[in-house]
């Protein structure tokens, strides 16, 4: 029975990771920079107190050996995608700058799908929790 109230903690730790970087990302959408020298299918790597383009994170999922779900984050690849805007400060001489790979109906959908597994996670939590306690009193 404890395995099963284990097992849906870390569901809802999984599902708590998923929506901050969701949110995380949405905050962080429209944090332009100039152009880093690395490419966009690269993370991008930061020279110090250099300003650069945000770094967009997902969160990887996979099974616990021990029953339930690990989740880490990681950066998103293709990091950024070059805009065109000549008025920028950023903006490097033919007008392009960086602008974070976030796309807001992605992340909205994630954030459902996070909230979706969130409430799961406590439903099982919920059901599991019940059982214990019934089996508890009839023990008693």
């Amino acid at each position: 029975m404890f395995a099963s109230l284990a097992i849906a903690t870390t569901g809802m730790h999984a599902a708590a990771k998923r929506l901050e970087a969701s949110a995380s990302n949405v905050a962080n959408a429209r944090t332009n920079g100039p152009l880093p020298e690395t490419p966009p299918n690269r993370p991008v790597e930061r020279a110090g107190d250099a300003r650069s383009v945000y770094q967009p994170i997902d969160v990887v999922q996979v099974s616990s050996s021990g029953g339930g779900v690990a989740a880490r984050f990681t950066e998103r690849l293709p990091a950024y995608q070059p805009v065109y805007d000549p008025t920028s400060p950023d903006a490097n001489d033919d007008g392009l700058l960086a602008a974070p790979n976030v796309d807001l109906a992605r992340e909205i959908s994630d954030q459902i799908m996070a909230l979706a597994m969130f409430q799961a996670s406590v439903k099982v939590f919920t059901v599991a929790s019940d059982m214990t306690k019934t089996l508890i009193d009839a023990k008693a």
